[in-house]
């Protein structure tokens, strides 16, 4: 490089390093920066430990990573060269035919791969056997609902055939729940059979969850069942109007958000259903959900058709009212967290059945009823 050149190079390299720093301190410029989970740290505080233990230079290079100005926006001009170039997602996601998109955890949970050993199903076997006792002397019915698997719903946009396994924690837990006359709710099946037969989709092509539309059939559904379980007419609700739209709303395009591309993919057509309510018994429940149990918030079922005492246990981490208010982190379950329920519903996806209840059943088995 001559001379001229090398000059050229300097005075363009210091100006970008000074857009950098001016953006990073001042933000002139509205940045869309990175979506979907990841931690972006927070800025480290000083200390003399921190910096002699080397956990200060490591805790500033994890934030400068992700808090760098203009690192969102060249992550996503990467992803999409990317894509747009060797049609490769820069994600943990399956990218399938036609642009659907896929967990492989879900894969995994139908092929028998995240199969549990034997250890782990004989303690599931005795806490939730146990927990059916507690539940039973204290008339709590338990229901426990399995959500549908967007891979063997959309099996046909896989790249490779779908090894269906006659060996998978579902079989387990089926065959466990009936021997216990626990009532379950297969979604998972009931939706594979409407699929051919449904005016709008029920599992979202972008989405991970069932869509809003299925979320809706869904929570109709539940109604039902709680109503033959509790023997009494429940709050409900009926159908007044579908909005249709292409700009998906909710979680029906929540694994786009995890690409991270420059351009959004268009999305197919897709239902919101608009609701009336109806008067009726509403349950005070003790719900247990991964996040399935969001489109229920959405459609305002939770807020309308469940008591002000519900509680929903997110993972069984954090705990929710019915009008979705964040009441901190989820505590041991104590027996006065169960009594005088009208349920206890536990709804799971296939790849959460690896830790179905994610520690409820453990705990509940360790109750002393004269607590």
């Amino acid at each position: 490089m001559n001379e001229k050149g090398a000059r050229i190079f300097l005075i363009g390299f210091s100006l970008l390093a000074l857009l950098i720093l001016f953006q990073q301190f001042f933000h002139p410029i509205k940045l869309a920066g990175l979506q979907g989970a990841f931690d972006a740290g927070v800025p480290p505080q000083f200390t003399a430990p921190l910096w002699f233990e080397g956990k200060y230079q490591q805790q500033t290079d994890h934030y400068l990573k992700y808090n760098t100005a203009f690192n969102g926006e060249l992550v996503r001009l990467r992803n999409q060269v990317d894509y747009s170039v060797f049609g490769n997602i820069n994600t943990i996601l399956t990218l399938g035919k036609e642009k659907y998109i896929f967990d492989p955890n879900y894969i995994s949970a139908i092929n028998g791969t995240d199969l549990l050993n034997d250890s782990i199903k004989s303690g599931k076997i005795q806490a939730i056997t146990h927990s059916k006792i507690i539940l039973d002397s204290l008339n709590v019915p338990l229901l426990v609902c399995i959500a549908p698997n967007k891979a063997g719903y959309f099996q046909e946009y896989l790249n490779d055939s779908l090894n269906v396994s006659e060996n998978t924690n579902r079989i387990f837990f089926d065959s466990l729940f009936k021997s216990l006359n626990v009532p379950v709710l297969d979604y998972d099946k009931w939706f594979i059979a409407l699929k051919d037969t449904s005016s709008w989709p029920l599992v979202p092509k972008y989405g991970a969850h069932w869509s809003t539309y299925g979320a809706f059939f869904a929570a109709d559904t539940l109604m039902s069942v709680l109503q033959t379980l509790g023997g009494k007419k429940m709050a409900s609700f009926y159908l007044t109007d579908i909005d249709i739209s292409t700009k998906p709303r909710y979680t029906d395009d929540d694994y786009l958000a995890s690409l991270n591309l420059m351009m959004k993919w268009k999305s197919p057509a897709m239902a919101y259903p608009r609701l009336q309510f109806a008067d009726g018994y509403k349950p005070n429940a003790l719900i247990v959900s991964d996040s399935f149990i969001w489109n229920f918030y959405d459609l305002e079922i939770l807020q309308n058709c469940f008591s002000q005492q519900s509680h929903i246990r997110y993972y069984n981490k954090s705990t929710f009212d019915n009008q979705k208010n964040n009441k901190g982190i989820a505590g041991q379950i104590k027996l006065s967290d169960i009594e005088n329920r009208d349920f206890v519903i536990i709804l799971s996806s296939d790849p959460s059945l690896k830790d179905l209840g994610f520690g409820l059943f453990e705990s509940i088995s360790k109750l002393r009823l004269n607590e």
